[in-house]
């Protein structure tokens, strides 16, 4: 079985986007041979980190995908890939799985995980920092070396997360 995912240009509004991807996904499931994967987390829509919102399935059936994206995307907005990288991890606010690595800001949501960095100020999604000792870490934009600490409280009075998630302090 092959993972394929299907990405959807940007239209008029988010919402549209939406539905002309159910559409595509409806016209698939109904006329050709794709499953789930059971051991990919990426079962609904979400959107990568440009904002484009995308599904994945797996199928032997590349030909019959081809044809049924052919007879239904009659305004070719859908891009058919094959997905190399393993999915990274949901955002904690909406579930989004943007990419392998987990954006510094969803691109569903807007939820930040992690702040900017407080040398030079670029949006690094937490996994990009590098590991130096400890608890220290290293940006890899600037070079300079950080700590991070999480939110204190972690939760505000509704049960929802504190934005950022992850502070990320300059190091004397």
């Amino acid at each position: 079985m092959r993972r394929v995912r299907l990405t959807v240009s940007k239209g008029k509004d988010l919402t549209e986007e939406l539905r002309y991807l159910a559409r595509i996904r409806q016209a698939l499931y109904a006329h050709s041979p794709v499953e789930v994967d059971p051991d990919n987390p990426i079962h609904g829509t979400h959107r990568n980190s440009d904002g484009k919102a995308y599904f994945e399935f797996v199928t032997d059936h590349i030909k019959e995908v081809e044809r049924v994206l052919n007879e239904h995307d009659k305004a070719k907005r859908v891009a058919l890939s094959y997905p190399r990288f393993k999915p990274g991890s949901e955002c904690v606010n909406c579930g989004n799985i943007a990419g392998s690595v987990t954006p510094a800001v969803c691109p569903n949501c807007g939820f930040r995980e992690i702040s900017a960095c407080p040398y030079c100020a670029a949006n690094v999604p937490r996994e990009s920092y590098i590991d130096v000792a400890g608890d220290l870490q290293k940006c890899p934009d600037c070079k300079r070396r950080v700590r991070f600490k999480f939110a204190d409280p972690l939760f505000k009075r509704d049960g929802t997360y504190q934005q950022p998630l992850v502070d990320v302090e300059k190091v004397e």
